[in-house]
């Protein structure tokens, strides 16, 4: 995302990564990279350090995510997160037909070798971002027939594949 970011918007960033052997690739291409843990903190920047401060597919590996949150909102003027929804209908009708999750929602195949901790629904995010204080300024649902819109569609919570919210301090 970063090097998209970086050549096609003239975006410049800075990405956090924590597996060395993915530092070096950033490295590799040119992009500014610092190794740290999110799950930690993000101490090493002042407060409003950045505009933006993205966290892009990895909300679901994150062991405390709210702490993420308020640490994103602390160093960035504004966050965003995309999420992956696990309450897809898809994913859904998966469940209740063959009683396991959709391999294709788990990113890598079965249940023991899937990087996701965490399961969450869009609705279940914008409720849990309203109980810590965190406001949602803008948003994009991801729908089927590749519609992506600003709107929540009737059950867009069933059938938006994906969201990506901009998140400030309410």
């Amino acid at each position: 995302l970063l090097e998209a970011l970086s050549a096609g918007k003239d975006v410049e960033g800075i990405g956090v990564e924590i597996s060395h052997d993915m530092v070096l690739a950033c490295i590799r291409k040119g992009l500014c990279v610092y190794q740290a843990d999110i799950d930690r903190d993000l101490s090493a920047w002042e407060d409003s350090s950045f505009d933006y401060v993205v966290l892009n597919a990895t909300l679901q590996v994150i062991t405390r995510p709210y702490r993420v949150i308020e640490e994103m909102l602390r160093v960035g003027k504004s966050a965003i997160i995309s999420i992956t929804n696990f309450g897809h209908l898809r994913n859904r009708m998966s469940v209740l037909t063959r009683g396991m999750v959709d391999d294709r929602i788990r990113f890598s195949g079965g249940w023991h070798d899937t990087p996701v901790l965490r399961f969450v629904s869009i609705r279940e995010f914008v409720r849990s971002l309203k109980e810590i204080g965190v406001a949602v300024t803008d948003a994009r649902y991801f729908y089927p027939f590749n519609l992506v819109s600003a709107r929540r569609l009737p059950l867009y919570n069933l059938l938006a594949t994906e969201a990506i919210f901009k998140l400030r301090h309410a």
